[in-house]
């Protein structure tokens, strides 16, 4: 599903304009986004957690390979 079939469900099943459903779904998103530049978790029931995770740098394996050529 894409961000525009997002729209479309959310205008359908609220009974709104695409146009208020699209503000609705941008914020949504802006919110979680918001969120996870501040480091906390967002919690979804039913649908999943998310938290942005510092992890060490991998190495780019084609950088790797070409240098190992």
């Amino acid at each position: 599903m894409k961000v525009a079939d997002l729209i479309d469900h959310v205008a359908s099943e609220a009974g709104v304009e695409k146009s208020a459903a699209k503000k609705a779904v941008d914020a949504v998103f802006a919110g979680i986004v918001e969120a996870a530049k501040k480091g906390e978790e967002v919690s979804l029931p039913g649908f999943g957690k998310f938290k942005v995770k510092d992890s060490p740098a991998q190495g780019n394996r084609v950088n790797e390979y070409v240098t190992n050529c």
